[in-house]
């Protein structure tokens, strides 16, 4: 009877693990996006001023390579990428507690400089605007949880600069 117990709780144990590894790995899928082409660039540089701006510009550098983009040594495209961030925290006092809503407002201006046969420049922009929005949840006797985590940062950065970036793929010759 024991040795059919340990039985069931290995294979319970293997379909959860095996499960979990199946979750993980569609998530994984989802968050890179299907190309049927890419387009090359020589080069991509970032630039962050506000809030936040070192973690944010090491999550946009990540978004790009979940693009259609792709580096390569032969192609004369470059792509620059501006963002202006800024975290409000928005209070507000109560008799009980204080209530604390934290904003997240991103301006995105992707550009992509193509030179072209002439001797010109042809210059493609982008802009995107996006805020994230985090209101406050009571936590017992502590009053409010409301800061801004990478929970809720890396993909509200990620899918932004990615739409910013697709936006110039579309229009990208």
């Amino acid at each position: 009877m024991l040795s059919i117990k340990k039985s069931i709780m290995g294979v319970a144990i293997l379909s959860y693990i095996f499960v979990g590894c199946a979750d993980k790995s569609e998530v994984e899928q989802s968050n890179s996006m299907q190309c049927n082409t890419y387009k090359d660039y020589a080069s991509a540089t970032f630039e962050v001023e506000g809030d936040l701006a070192e973690q944010i510009e090491k999550i946009a550098k990540k978004a790009l390579t979940k693009t259609c983009f792709k580096k390569a040594e032969n192609s004369t495209t470059n792509i620059r990428v501006k963002i202006q961030s800024k975290q409000t925290l928005h209070t507000e006092s109560g008799f009980i507690k204080d209530k604390h809503d934290n904003t997240l407002t991103l301006t995105i201006t992707a550009i992509m400089l193509i030179p072209t046969n002439e001797g010109g420049l042809t210059t493609l922009t982008s802009k995107q605007n996006a805020t994230l929005n985090l209101k406050s949840s009571p936590i017992a006797d502590f009053g409010s949880k409301s800061e801004l985590s990478e929970k809720e940062v890396v993909p509200f950065v990620e899918q932004n600069v990615g739409v910013a970036l697709n936006n110039l793929f579309k229009e990208m010759p």
